[in-house]
């Protein structure tokens, strides 16, 4: 996990780097999937949650569409003070969670749909005229050559020779 403090005067610093580093650098952190822990530089308590919010603030008002709509933020306000709220933390985890990974997997299977080895021009071009050379008897199909007898002219030749 990588630790970073915040200071009073708002800057953060990077115990890994040994850098201070701007909320733009924490979000790409974030999205590289490190983990990340803030804490408060003189009293040690954890900021994470206040600092993550901050980044979600700060993109939407770059004009990153909102996932956090109206709507859903006075219902998760309505959970605060709930007893209801002990459970909806940890489900609402998982139900995300479980979204991302099925977005991981539909990537995944995109991506191999979409990257697989197809043959540039020139090979499907050199493919088709060696099987067009197979089909018309011009060349022996792979595998099946025999380099040790002679092309079929050559034994034709051969045996009208032994006619004669």
């Amino acid at each position: 996990m990588r630790v970073l403090k915040k200071y009073p005067n708002r800057r953060i610093y990077d115990t890994q780097t040994s850098q201070f580093v701007a909320l733009a650098e924490i979000r790409q952190m974030i999205v590289d999937r490190e983990s990340i822990q803030v804490v408060h530089s003189k009293t040690g308590a954890d900021l994470t949650r206040s600092v993550l919010m901050q980044i979600i603030t700060e993109m939407e008002q770059e004009g990153h569409a909102s996932l956090l709509t109206n709507r859903v933020l006075e219902e998760l306000i309505r959970f605060y003070g709930d007893k209801i709220v002990a459970m909806m933390g940890p489900y609402l985890e998982q139900q995300i969670l479980q979204s991302l990974a099925s977005q991981d997997q539909l990537r995944e299977q995109l991506t191999k749909a979409f990257t697989q080895p197809y043959p540039t021009p020139e090979q499907a071009i050199k493919s088709m005229i060696e099987q067009y050379q197979v089909f018309t008897g011009q060349k022996p199909p792979p595998g099946n050559a025999q380099p040790d007898a002679p092309p079929p002219d050559d034994v034709a030749q051969g045996d009208e020779e032994g006619e004669k």
